[in-house]
């Protein structure tokens, strides 16, 4: 599998993302991926500690579905709470999580 992204910047506040992932021989695309777009929001936590971060994420133009997701990546909190990674947008749910830490 491979999540593909392009961030227009901070300004633009988009990216242009592209999911693959294999299917027997052949290699698919899936025009919108919550769960790639939530790694995505971890990456930049990572990459930019302590910022609030906000983009919409287009996906899907290339399979004929074009989709747009939403991030938004709150930072920590001064009372020790370690921030939150939200994904949104109008997809068809397949499943459900929460991870503790």
């Amino acid at each position: 599998m491979a999540y593909v992204f392009a961030d227009a910047g901070s300004r633009a506040r988009t990216v242009e993302a592209r999911f693959f992932f294999p299917s027997g021989a052949a290699i698919l695309e899936d025009p919108a991926t919550g769960s790639a777009c939530a790694n995505l929001g971890g990456w930049y936590r990572v990459l930019h500690p302590g910022e609030g971060i906000d983009r919409a994420i287009s996906q899907g133009e290339s399979v004929g579905r074009p989709s747009t997701l939403y991030l938004s990546v709150s930072p920590p909190s001064a009372m020790g709470e370690g921030g939150r990674i939200f994904v949104g947008g109008q997809v068809i749910e397949l499943g459900r999580g929460r991870l503790e830490l």
